[in-house]
């Protein structure tokens, strides 16, 4: 029996775990409890995705701010170079998504490389043994690990490969099958906003308190999910009996706050007239780590509307490496700039015109406000009133502001916590899975088949199974498929490919890819060889696959993985 559901939220730039007790969730689904990560100054519901790993490459050795903080003393006495240390890494699973697989390799930030499974799954491990140790201080008669459902969170715009990565990582870190499940971040976040307070903003600057789940039947929401890494967009329908269909599927991009960081790096290198920030990361991690912190706390405070000036401390050591790379000092080089009268350098403090900072935000803001007006003008004879906005980036008054302009006429709702509603909502999710109904499916998936003409035979035609578009439930097969077995072949290799075709020939059409594929043992109970009656369930979060043997009618197991 499963006492506890524990979510992991694998952020790109910030990460987590919660959790909650059967009997609590039963009571009252919110009682979700968080953990609180020790940043010097301050307490953080997450911490940032970054890992220190041992020279051997098979230990954690520190994870999120404390990782930072070793590796930075690592590095002040020059002993960094055999350890291995990975930040917002997560994103090379949305940027090599296609050719994702167990040797793909990662380099962490001095060029060092690790295989990604490793560096997933060590990190997966950690964060579940850090929850684990903290339940059991908990409970005074400890815990099993047998007691415990995982949900581990991945972004609806991945695609299957991607997303099957996740749960290899996890088994990897020793994770039963049967006790774990992904969750799609924001159908995660939905599911959170059906229980949680939100706070609603409109043209008034007086917030009122709502509530998701007072919406009527049939009322139709978008939900936007800004992370650190991407943002994930869809649609939900309020269904008669109160739970969520999928209307419109994940859509989105690489537009989060990262985006934010990069050009405030670019900004000061511009300023400094040199490449300052990769030769501070290089030679004081510890000054790099202080200002990208004092930026990270700024950057949630800005606003377009904001006057005055925004003012970040400038370590010694960002001036004396302008000298020695510019032969000039900050200051003159601030002057020569084109943000002469916009910047001022005072001692150790950066004065920046607060719409110096906001433009910042211009490239990601401008991509996020962009697709959502695309999303919404399909929807012009049933229009969308309601938007909600979740993740960490949903926090930024700046990107609040830029939505709330762009949509006067909806109702633009953003939860007190948005950034913990992901994290939160996965737990929720692992208690009561039905409460998606159905999803759209985001591509044409299907099997290599041969046809028999009666002058030859068709190799490597596309059998459908779903349709990019169709609506797909999450209960129920969408396809049955007659296996045959080759002579003598006792374990049958099913590659599943996919298109954004809706009717595709041959799967290796451009456009077509394999997403990975299915192994199935032909093999009944007395050792006959037997074909194979095949039914895929797309609806989930990952694709099932059930498979029966023509011999004895038997079930058997079919497990999908991905290509090395």
């Amino acid at each position: 029996m499963v006492l506890v559901v524990a979510s992991i939220d694998f952020g790109t730039t910030f990460s987590g775990w919660a959790y909650s007790f059967t009997h609590e969730n039963e009571m009252d689904p919110t009682d979700v409890k968080a953990k609180n990560w020790n940043a010097d100054q301050f307490i953080s519901a997450k911490a940032p995705t970054c890992v220190l790993i041992e020279s051997g490459g098979r230990k954690v050795e520190a994870f999120g701010y404390e990782a930072e903080n070793r590796y930075a003393e690592l590095a002040s006495d020059d002993e960094h170079k055999d350890w291995y240390f990975f930040k917002k890494f997560k994103m090379t699973l949305f940027i090599n998504q296609g050719t994702i697989g167990r040797s793909t390799m990662l380099e962490d930030e001095t060029g060092k490389q690790l295989t990604a499974l490793t560096v997933f799954s060590l990190t997966i491990k950690h964060l579940q043994d850090d929850l684990f140790e903290a339940l059991n201080l908990k409970m005074a008669g400890g815990i099993s690990r047998k007691d415990i459902h995982w949900v581990l969170t991945v972004p609806a715009i991945w695609n299957d490969s991607a997303k099957q990565f996740m749960r290899m990582a996890a088994r990897e870190a020793g994770t039963e099958m049967g006790h774990l499940n992904l969750a799609l971040e924001p159908e995660a976040a939905s599911i959170y906003c059906c229980h949680s307070k939100i706070t609603k903003t409109q043209d008034s600057e007086v917030a009122s308190i709502v509530n998701v789940s007072t919406f009527n039947a049939g009322t139709r929401y978008l939900v936007c999910d800004a992370g650190g890494g991407t943002v994930d967009v869809t649609v939900h329908e309020v269904t008669s009996d109160m739970k969520l269909k999928e209307i419109e599927k994940a859509s989105g991009g690489a537009w989060g706050c990262t985006k934010v960081d990069e050009a405030f790096e670019k900004f000061v290198d511009g300023i400094s007239g040199c490449s300052v920030m990769k030769k501070l990361k290089d030679s004081n991690m510890e000054d790099y780590l202080d200002i990208m912190r004092t930026f990270e706390i700024k950057k949630r405070e800005c606003k377009n509307s904001s006057t005055g000036k925004v003012i970040i401390r400038i370590p010694s050591s960002v001036c004396d490496i302008v000298v020695e790379l510019t032969q000039k000092t900050l200051q003159e080089n601030i002057k020569g700039s084109s943000y002469k009268g916009k910047v001022i350098l005072d001692r150790d403090k950066l004065k920046c015109e607060a719409s110096v900072i906001a433009e910042l935000f211009t490239e990601p803001v401008n991509c996020i406000v962009g697709h959502l007006y695309s999303l919404l003008s399909k929807y012009k004879n049933k229009p969308i009133n309601h938007i909600v906005m979740v993740g960490g980036f949903s926090e930024s008054p700046l990107l609040q502001e830029a939505i709330r302009s762009m949509f006067p006429g909806k109702h633009v709702t953003i939860p007190q916590d948005a950034g913990l509603a992901v994290m939160k909502g996965a737990v929720m999710f692992g208690h009561n899975k039905r409460q998606i109904v159905s999803r759209i499916a985001r591509f044409t998936y299907g099997i290599s088949v041969f046809k028999k003409t009666r002058q030859e035979r068709i190799d490597s035609c596309f059998a459908k199974f779903v349709e990019i578009g169709q609506s797909v439930p999450t209960d129920g097969s969408t396809g049955k498929r007659h296996f045959c077995h080759k002579p003598g072949e006792t374990t049958a290799i099913v590659p599943v490919f996919a298109t954004k075709e809706k009717h595709p020939v041959f799967v290796h059409d451009p456009g077509s890819f394999e997403i990975g594929y299915f192994r199935i043992n032909c093999k009944d109970k007395y050792g006959d060889i037997s074909d194979v009656n095949l039914e895929m369930y797309f609806g989930g979060t990952e694709i099932i696959v059930k498979a029966k043997l023509d011999t004895t009618g038997e079930e058997i197991t079919a497990t999908f993985d991905i290509p090395d």
